[in-house]
């Protein structure tokens, strides 16, 4: 039985996972057994499984066509991890804002191998953003890239406190100066010490305050999931034959599929050129991907661009990020090999990965089953547990669980019981068979294109401007929009307020769904807005043309 199943049998990848387990106890002279398996850190798992295979390819980076082997990633990881260890790293804080290049790749290893807990940004994150993050992580180092380097560099004068390292990584030879007089000998290298609970790195993610919190993702998390995409294979190890990541380094996607293809000896192809579809297209063309996931509305974007030959490499999609409706998964599966597996996944930050994916012989527009390291229950509203063939909110509970937000104690109390149940927000149908199809997302967040948008923080940033009273904030099929409340007397034009947000906020948080002026908003008795209330009058300025 797998350490990591709570029910049902493990599946193929999970007892693979268990041998990889079994030999690294092996070679530290430990007898394996569950409870030791259990011990094992990812550090432990990425070290060993890049040592297995020196000369295969670990990623090739499409915006360069350069290939780099586990060696030349691990030869480079294992020189920065020194280095981050005799500075006294372990334990501390790094910020990593990067594309998707070698360098990246390279730090990413290097401070999981060296206890170091990165927190991983988005590359286009505004100067605000970022000034918030630094406050909140307070890094002793930070990895970027040359062209967020004018950003980088006004969000650490606007928190002159802060004292930190600043590397623009991927300017040439600064990474080679930085490593200078570390030997690369991966032989005798040896990872740093770590607990499975310990926080491995911290990822973004939004809540119900509005501002971004960080995840705190450890060992035990991390390591469960490993696994998880690779479910229903049955070829072990390399069960697809390459893995195309288009998501930057603060996604969970990002994680869980760079690490999980390490340890199942899947090469990588990422790129360090911003993610178009016409670039997606040339990429899928050229190097031939076996595996991959899209949100519903990039896909919808990148079909007219290639054709059925070009995907016919391609033997699982999975979706992500945002519902999907059956008419574009039918408009996708119609382009893809009639084999392929196109499956409409979930999961979450606060899970550090999958919650489910469907099984091939799923209905079309179904999310599968809830994975059996997890423990799940589908409820109603004041939380008491539903029946098969009901609908209710989805409650889930195992170690892939985040044990908490970074300073921030109170919003993971609202967001995880004290029994550790995990609160999705998310509304599920559980049928007969106990396949969970998503339905509607119970939280204030919505997604646009992908990407997780917290109505409260462009409602703040708005709010801020001069003569505004109040605001609110809605999702629409064109993205976020807005209706405000002026005070009276006041010169304040769309204009003015689409260039705050514009000028404070990430191009996928800003109105393009338009903006309405209105005489005033519906609250409780207690002054909270009536958010359901405000849906609806969103929706009928839009009908009536008002918000543009």
């Amino acid at each position: 039985m797998s350490h990591t199943v709570v029910r049902g049998k493990p599946n193929a990848a999970q007892l693979y996972l268990d041998c990889v387990l079994d030999a690294i106890l092996l070679e530290q002279g430990i007898k394996p057994d569950p409870e030791q398996r259990s011990n094992v850190t990812l550090s432990q798992i990425l070290l060993y499984s890049l040592k297995q295979r020196p000369k295969d390819v670990f990623m090739i980076n499409a915006g360069t066509d350069e290939v780099i082997t586990n060696e030349q990633l691990l030869k480079r990881a294992v020189s920065l991890a020194r280095t981050l260890t005799a500075m006294g790293g372990k334990g501390k804080y790094a910020f990593m804002m990067m594309r998707n290049h070698q360098e990246m790749a390279v730090i990413y290893f290097a401070v999981i191998f060296a206890g170091v807990i990165p927190f991983l940004v988005e590359p286009a994150s505004t100067v605000f953003e970022l000034t918030h993050f630094l406050k909140l992580v307070e890094p002793s180092i930070v990895f970027y890239d040359e062209e967020f380097e004018q950003a980088m560099q006004e969000a650490t004068r606007a928190f002159p406190e802060l004292l930190t390292t600043l590397i623009a990584a991927d300017r040439p030879g600064v990474i080679d100066n930085f490593i200078r007089g570390q030997p690369d000998d991966i032989a005798s290298f040896q990872v740093a010490e770590s607990s499975m609970d310990d926080p491995v790195m911290l990822l973004p993610t939004s809540g119900s305050t509005g501002l971004p919190k960080a995840t705190i993702m450890t060992n035990r998390g991390l390591v469960a999931q490993l696994p998880s995409p690779w479910s229903y294979h049955t070829q072990f190890p390399t069960p697809t034959g390459r893995m195309m990541i288009l998501t930057t380094i603060q996604w969970m996607t990002f994680t869980m599929f760079t690490t999980a293809s390490t340890v199942y000896h899947i090469p990588i192809l990422m790129s360090s050129r911003k993610i178009t579809p016409e670039h997606v297209a040339e990429m899928i063309d050229k190097y031939r991907p076996t595996f991959t996931f899209f949100s519903p509305a990039f896909a919808a974007s990148l079909l007219p661009l290639v054709t059925s030959e070009q995907l016919s490499s391609l033997e699982t999609v999975i979706l992500l990020g945002s519902p999907v409706s059956e008419q574009q998964m039918a408009e996708l599966q119609e382009k893809l090999p009639k084999t392929a597996h196109l499956c409409d996944g979930y999961g979450t930050t606060e899970t550090q990965g999958f919650i489910a994916i469907p099984d091939r012989e799923a209905p079309l527009k179904c999310n599968g089953w809830v994975f059996n390291f997890l423990h799940y229950k589908i409820v109603d509203d004041e939380g008491q547990e539903l029946g098969l063939k009901e609908y209710g909110e989805l409650w889930v509970k195992g170690v892939s669980v985040i044990k908490g937000y970074h300073k921030n104690v109170a919003a993971y109390k609202e967001t995880v019981t004290a029994e550790g149940w995990y609160k999705t927000g998310d509304v599920f149908y559980v049928d007969e068979n106990e396949r969970l199809s998503f339905v509607v997302r119970k939280k204030f967040n919505f997604k646009y294109k992908g990407c997780q948008v917290a109505p409260e923080e462009i409602e703040r940033v708005i709010c801020s401007v001069p003569g505004v009273q109040e605001s609110v904030v809605c999702s629409s099929d064109s993205g976020p929009a807005a209706a405000v409340v002026l005070r009276p007397g006041a010169d304040v034009t769309r204009d003015i307020i689409h260039t705050a947000v514009n000028s404070t906020l990430s191009e996928h948080k800003r109105l393009h769904g338009g903006l309405a002026f209105v005489p005033s908003l519906p609250h409780t008795t207690t002054g909270k807005l009536k958010r359901s209330e405000c849906s609806q009058l969103m929706t009928q300025l839009l009908k009536t043309g008002q918000c543009c």
